[in-house]
């Protein structure tokens, strides 16, 4: 056990293995009902210890989605029973390097988990961050680290009209986000850490989340991490659908025939599980275009222009790193089970409708995924997913890098999937995070192991404002002159371990196909987000 004085929170007891110190389960905000406001904990009562020595409840979600999550990485790890809460899910957990003396001031990296804004946790064991911290230390570039818990499902996202009137604002589980960076602001150096100097990372949702706050006014961090997510793959949608997205949650609730104060009231008791367990796919996690945090829906041309201004966080924000797996697009098959029924020809109808003024096009998109009338639908599908996954996440990963203001770097996770599963051979959506934190160094082979610590260096290197290893040759500024990457893992499978620069975004080493990008500079006017509006066609956005 550590026992740590701090300036507003009084003392915390954590606990530490003689290497790193992880203080857990500490609140960063209260919340008086399910929906209301998060409130920053700016001070505690220094007359009472605060016990740090385990995790805190998860957001309420369905229990089986840390198992989801390990069943796409392919792989799992022992993990403890995380019980959820409605009101007491706010809290986020730390991992500082133990050193005898007061430690210098470190930077300080963020996480923000994914899971689709409806699962995930903090304290699910793929995402500890302690040996992230052994590794920076070992490095003799150490930092601090923070991970976060923020309500998902409909207690984060769930909106209408009559809620609203009642003062209960829309985007709950972003502005969660916001209250803890606040926390860390305030609170972070009484750990070790600097609040001049953090780094926001997110992986999937959690990427998307940092795109969000990238639209902020006032500054909240230094640097931003985005992987594996933008806000196209699950776009914000306009108060007029999430009132639909009520009604039908309030139907399936059994709520819909009530008066609204006893609609709502019914909404605060209503068991938290229950009420979440009871909502059907169709009732969406989505964030809402409320104008405050979310003012307008993005488009790829807002994010792709330089010096436009957009997002606001160009101006506040020093320096983004942004990337994709190489077949992140392997997770549609989890949000849309069932798709493949018939997809060929839905597919087909959607592009040629939405394409209907460039026949040419919609049918050179369809020869290059081989993407046939009559094929099986087990085959239709996985060449879909291709067309989703360049769209969805590749795509967008070159439109930030293309349209920030100031350095941005690019990487391409490619390292094939060691694991039996469906992604085995493939580097699906995930797996980055399992290399990233090292939590499954004992499954992997040693030269797996030597890539997972390349991965991680220039993480840790790029939280310290270093060049990453190699030199600084991933700084993009469009998509064709000037740009680099860097691409981590095999081009084949058994290279084992390759890391690489690239000074082209599409074909070679990059594994990335380039196809959509030949289809939008042909000069025939179609555009990515007429391209991306396929996708939300077929998923029914």
């Amino acid at each position: 056990m550590v026992l740590l004085s701090t300036r507003y929170l009084g003392s915390i007891q954590g606990k530490t293995d003689g290497h790193i110190e992880e203080y857990l389960g500490i609140p960063y905000a209260t919340l008086t009902n399910r929906w209301a406001d998060a409130v920053l904990v700016s001070d505690l009562d220094h007359d009472i210890v605060l016990d740090a020595t385990n995790y805190g409840p998860t957001a309420v979600s369905p229990p089986s989605g840390c198992d989801l999550e390990f069943s796409v990485m392919q792989h799992s790890l022992p993990r403890g029973d995380l019980p959820p809460s409605d009101i007491g899910c706010l809290n986020l957990n730390i991992s500082i390097p133990h050193t005898a003396e007061k430690p210098p001031v470190l930077p300080v990296f963020v996480f923000i988990h994914g899971g689709g804004y409806e699962i995930g946790a903090s304290s699910w064991p793929q995402f500890n961050l302690a040996r992230f911290v052994r590794l920076s230390v070992e490095m003799e570039l150490p930092v601090v680290t923070v991970s976060i818990n923020y309500r998902l499902g409909p207690f984060g996202f769930l909106t209408s009209d009559e809620l609203r009137q009642r003062g209960y604002k829309t985007n709950n589980g972003l502005r969660d986000q916001r209250v803890a960076l606040h926390w860390v602001a305030r609170h972070i150096a009484d750990f070790g850490g600097d609040p001049e100097n953090i780094t926001v990372a997110g992986v999937s949702a959690g990427g998307a989340s940092v795109m969000h706050h990238l639209h902020s006014v006032q500054p909240l961090f230094k640097r931003a991490i985005v992987m594996s997510g933008s806000y196209f793959l699950l776009p914000p949608l306009p108060l007029s659908k999430h009132e639909e997205n009520y009604k039908e949650a309030m139907a399936a609730l059994g709520l819909g025939h009530l008066p609204a104060d006893e609609r709502i009231k019914a909404l605060m008791e209503i068991p938290a599980q229950d009420l979440a367990s009871r909502l059907p796919r169709s009732v969406l996690a989505a964030p809402a275009i409320d104008g405050d945090i979310i003012t307008e829906c993005p488009t790829f041309k807002d994010l792709a222009t330089p010096n436009n201004g957009y997002p606001k966080g160009k101006v506040w924000c020093k320096e983004l790193l942004v990337g994709d797996a190489q077949m992140d697009g392997n997770i549609i098959r989890v949000l849309m089970p069932g798709a493949e029924v018939n997809c060929a020809g839905k597919f087909i109808g959607v592009l040629k409708t939405t394409l209907h003024a460039h026949p040419k096009i919609a049918q050179k998109i369809l020869d290059h995924y081989g993407i046939l009338p009559n094929i099986p639908d087990n085959q239709a599908f996985t060449a879909i997913l291709d067309y989703f996954n360049d769209i969805a996440f590749f795509m967008p990963t070159l439109a930030a890098a293309c349209g920030w203001a100031g350095k941005a770097f690019v990487y391409y996770f490619n390292e094939g999937n060691p694991w039996n599963g469906p992604s085995k051979g493939r580097a699906g959506h995930l797996l980055d995070t399992v290399y990233l934190f090292q939590n499954f160094s004992e499954f992997l082979t040693v030269e797996q192991q030597a890539l997972s610590r390349r991965f991680t260096d220039d993480f840790i290197r790029f939280c310290h404002g270093r060049a990453l290893r190699g030199g600084g040759g991933v700084q993009s500024n469009n998509f064709e002159t000037g740009f680099s990457a860097r691409v981590y893992g095999s081009r084949h499978v058994g290279s084992g371990g390759q890391v690489r620069d690239v000074d082209y975004p599409f074909g070679g080493d990059t594994d990335r196909r380039g196809i959509i990008w030949e289809c939008v500079r042909g000069g025939e006017g179609v555009s990515l987000d007429q391209l991306l509006e396929v996708f939300h066609l077929f998923r029914g956005f």
